[in-house]
């Protein structure tokens, strides 16, 4: 087992095309992040209405009562919900858009990096690079030649 989990390797002919795979990434998370806002906003009206009625019927057969939930199995590590609770869709609309947004702030923050080198660089900067990401973001820059 890898101690190093999510890492890989890309290869890039100068910093210019890493930055244009980063302002990619960027664009791509940016258009997923409003699709997923988009597809919260109406599951939230589901999920609020869901909660009301089942305070109501907490409060109807006393909190103690386990109430029927949407049926989950689990296997080898991934869940399969059948029939999920408007909560359910909800909640991980939210927990993916939180990650999402965590991973767009990354990007952007090598990206401020990546300019700064281009600019100060210039051309010198375009030569072949193996960069190293976790996830997706860019976490070491290996300058292959000068």
């Amino acid at each position: 087992m890898s101690t190093t989990p999510d890492l890989e390797i890309m290869v890039f002919n100068g910093v210019k095309e890493l930055l244009n795979y980063v302002n990619n990434q960027i664009s791509d998370l940016e258009r997923r992040i409003k699709e997923i806002e988009g597809m919260m906003g109406d599951l939230k009206v589901k999920a609020d209405k869901y909660m009301a009625l089942m305070q109501m019927i907490e409060e109807i057969v006393g909190k103690g009562q386990q109430l029927p939930l949407s049926a989950a199995i689990e296997l080898t590590g991934l869940k399969i919900i059948f029939d999920p609770r408007p909560i359910d869709e909800y909640e991980a609309l939210d927990e993916s858009r939180k990650a999402m947004v965590d991973r767009l702030s990354a990007l952007t923050k090598v990206r401020d990096i990546l300019d700064v080198i281009t600019k100060k660089l210039g051309d010198k900067a375009e030569v072949p690079i193996l960069v190293e990401l976790k996830m997706g973001i860019p976490v070491k820059i290996i300058f292959r030649s000068w």
